[in-house]
């Protein structure tokens, strides 16, 4: 990993939302899970954890694609 996106997924993984959803994404595996579970399981604002979602995609630590109405994430094990 380069300099540059070891600073951008630190940066990303240094707020504690952030930092939980990654956790739960890990531990869900390559499947993944919709950004509105993963807002009820954190009990997050689903508008918030858009933004958290954003930011650790950014730092190219989550993957997304769509599943019907669904959007999943799962954790980017090419961009880490």
């Amino acid at each position: 990993m380069e300099l540059s996106a070891a600073v951008a997924a630190l940066g990303a993984l240094a707020q504690e939302s952030r930092l939980k959803v990654f956790r739960l994404l890990v531990r869900s595996g390559p499947s993944g899970l919709a950004a509105g579970d993963i807002a009820r399981k954190l009990d997050v604002p689903r508008n918030t954890m858009s933004a958290h979602l954003a930011v650790l995609s950014r730092a190219r630590l989550v993957t997304s694609r769509k599943d019907g109405r669904s959007v999943i994430y799962a954790v980017d094990l090419e961009g880490t």
